[in-house]
Formats: C-alpha cells, structure tokens, sequence
C-alpha cells in the first residue's frame, strides 16, 4: 500500500569575500583598495486506490557574507615629488606620521537579507516545470526558479499517472485525484542564475511528484529541485509486484545529479544549474536513500523528513523533520538519527503532525482527501481494514492538523537550511523558531 516509510538521510558554503589593497610605487603614493563581495506539484499526490492499499504492503571559516568585511588597508598621502631633498623630506614623514585610517572602525554584521516569516511564504521568483529522462530511461522532474513573465500559470498531476494499468482506471472521471501547483511547465528559467540544486528522493510506494508543494516553494527561492522514482519502491512497481531486481534508489540519485550536469545547452534549463552547489532531501525511505548519497563528494548537506539513517552517517551539515504523531516512522526514530548526527544540525519535531504531513498526500483532489478517500470513491472501501486505513492516513485525519498548517514551518526550516549551505546566507536564518507554525520543538548542536 502506499505509505512511504523508511529510513532516512558540513562544510557550508560560505559566502567569499576579498580585498585588493594598492601598492606603494617609486616614491608616489597612491592607493587603491578594492572590495569584491559574492555572495553568493503540488504534483499529484500518489493516490493509492484501494487496490494499492491492497497490492502493495507500506514497508518500508567558513567565511561570512557580510559586504561590512574589515579591510587592512591603510591609506597614507605624501606630496608629489618634484626635487630630491622634498622626495627624501616626504619619504621620512610617511614613515614617522601616522596614516590616515579609511577602514571602518569595527566590522558589523548586517542584518540578514530575509526573515523566518519570509521564508515561510511563497519567495520572490515565478517557478517552472520540466521533465527530462536518464540515460537508462526513467523520468526526472526539475522545478525552477523562472522568469517573471511567466508567473500565473497552475501545472496539474494526477494520482492516477502513477499507477499500473488497469489499476488506474478504476479511477472515473468524476473523482478528483489531482493536485495542482502555481507554476508554468517548461517556462523559460530566471535569467540571474545559476542556482543552487536539491536532489529529492521519494518514499515507499510513492513517486517523483509526492512533495512537489515543497518543491514549488524552494524553487520560488531560487533553488532547483530535482526528483526521479525508484523502481525498486515506487508506486508504479510496488502494485505491479515488480520491485524485486530493480537497481537500488542510490544509482537512480547518482545518475539523475549526473544528468543536471549536462543540460548546459538545455532549451529551457540552460544557465539555472548550479552543479558545484547540490544538497539533498528526502521523504520516509527516501532519507536513507540520501543518507547514502551524501557520502558522496559536493554533497553540502541534507533534509531528512520522517526518517532516520541506515549504516552511515555523512559528515554534512544536516536538518531532520518529523511528526509528534507519526505512527510510521516514530519520532524518537528520528531524534535517535539526529543525535548520531554531527554538528551543525537541526532537529524540528512538529505537534499535531504524522508522516505524510511532509508530502501532498493529505491534501488530494479539493485540498483535504487522502488514499483512502480515493479507494472510497473507487467502491474499494470494504476491502480497507483498520490497519491498512491507518497506514493511508498517517498525518491526514484527526488528531492530526490540517497539513496545509505544518506546510509553512517545513517551508521556512527547509528554505533557510538551503540557503546557508549553499551560501546565501552568512549564517542560518529561520531554523532557530517556528515563526508561523506552532507547536514545533527544535533542538540544534
């Protein structure tokens, strides 16, 4: 059935700041200083019907960014020399007189250039959709950062996509399994790039397009998002009963960072990736699949939703999220992964909030179905029992609130952990509190 379980998955990249200070020539002191600053689907939510339910068993210094950087220069004037004795006066007042000192008094940080609040809302850049495919044949869906003009499109996917044949048309016309977007599908890409690059992996049972609302959201941020299914676990195969010889979600991860890295020529991508800046995610057992992963050199760090680590632990900076209520991957499971950890990381653990509540599977169709609603409408219901009901909708229904709630904090810890592991920000803004969602306890080290 279609529950995404599994397990899960330091160096930031700072900002690069330098100074050119000029230099003392045969006797005519001029100075020049120069100070270069770089600072750097909704998609559908994989329904699963009832016969998925049924089919498939839910198993599973760095340096700061401040323009404010202290200069070491030291400005010093002389008079230009036109006879010897006055060149040999001047020289020997530069040496006793103190010099003129231009640079700022002391080095202050700026304020950071966004707030949490900010980065729990929607961020400045229109956002596109595309899809391409490995050389071995699977899809790839890449949201990004577009141009402005393209800005008010909506992009629709359905559940139904994503199942096998036969299985799928047990959804009628009349049942709503999509879920939609604000984006443009292959809008052209925001003309300031290159931008950083998440790689996103997907549950069990699940598929590419499971958390596309948090991958609108970074990609309204300027940040690209990448993800590609997994045979050996995805939606399509888990119902089929066709997982088993399938290669392993790493390969899939591997060979989809790869491709990025050949689209500098691409109709619609070329010039928005940034392939020396990648960082990872993952949902259920896609954490363990990036735990794997960031292992891997370039990886600068990992966002972890209701998951843990398997046999590894990457020595990258990392975020881990869960849910209070998750009866699927427990918190404590989660927790367990942060405290193996090393530092910096994070760990957010929202109240009211289960295992899907990091994906758009509770928020099918008008907003607020789920799978089994789905298998419902489908007349699959008598074939639901108490525990496979449970598993569809971990996060979904009461006690639980409405994920469209725990969305925000998600955006904004996600949003600010990216930006300063790829160097947007100096230092980590927004992962400190929950400025919009409440009832979040974080712990960091």
């Amino acid at each position: 059935m279609f529950l995404l379980v599994g397990w899960t998955e330091r160096v930031p990249v700072a900002a690069a700041d330098s100074n050119r200070v000029g230099e003392f020539r045969a006797g005519v002191a001029e100075f020049t200083s120069g100070l270069l600053r770089s600072t750097p689907m909704r998609r559908l939510v994989p329904a699963l019907l009832a016969t998925a339910l049924i089919a498939a068993a839910c198993g599973s210094d760095s340096d700061s960014a401040d323009p404010t950087t202290a200069s070491t220069a030291v400005t010093e004037t002389t008079e230009a020399v036109t006879e010897t004795t006055e060149a040999v006066a001047t020289t020997e007042a530069v040496a006793t007189t103190e010099p003129e000192n231009t640079s700022p008094a002391t080095t202050q940080a700026l304020e950071p250039e966004v707030t949490p609040a900010e980065l729990a809302a929607r961020g400045p850049y229109a956002v596109g959709v595309t899809t391409r495919t490995l050389p071995e044949g699977g899809l790839v869906e890449i949201w990004y950062p577009a141009d402005e003009s393209t800005a008010g499109g909506t992009v629709v996917y359905n559940v139904s996509d994503f199942l096998p044949a036969g299985v799928g048309d047990l959804i009628t016309g009349d049942i709503d399994d999509s879920f939609t977007i604000e984006a443009t599908r292959d809008a052209a890409a925001a003309g300031d790039g290159p931008f950083p690059i998440v790689l996103f992996s997907h549950g069990a049972s699940a598929f590419r397009l499971q958390s596309s609302h948090i991958a609108e959201h970074l990609a309204s941020w300027g940040i690209v998002t990448a993800s590609t299914d997994h045979p050996s676990r995805d939606l399509t195969n888990a119902l089929g009963g066709t997982t088993e010889g399938q290669p392993p979600s790493v390969d899939q991860m591997r060979s989809m960072r790869m491709l990025l890295t050949t689209l500098g020529d691409d109709p619609v991508l070329a010039g928005a990736l940034d392939n020396d800046r990648v960082a990872l995610g993952g949902h259920s057992a896609g954490g363990g699949t990036i735990s794997e992963v960031a292992l891997d050199d370039g990886i600068l760090g990992y966002v972890s939703y209701a998951s843990g680590l398997r046999d590894s632990v990457p020595d990258v900076p990392s975020l881990f999220m869960a849910g209070e209520l998750d009866g699927i991957i427990e918190s404590s499971r989660t927790a367990e992964a942060f405290g193996l950890a090393p530092a910096p990381s994070w760990l957010w653990v929202f109240g009211d909030a289960g295992h899907l509540a990091f994906s758009d599977l509770c928020a099918i169709g008008p907003g607020d179905s789920n799978l089994i609603d789905l298998a419902e409408q489908a007349g699959l219901g008598a074939f639901l029992d108490d525990q496979l009901r449970r598993l569809a909708t971990d996060g979904c229904d009461e006690p639980n609130r409405p994920v469209q709630e725990v969305w925000p904090g998600i955006d904004q810890a996600a949003t600010g952990f990216y930006r300063w592991v790829f160097g947007t920000d100096a230092e980590p803004v927004g992962l400190d509190e929950s400025v919009v969602t409440d009832g979040v306890a974080i712990t960091s080290k």
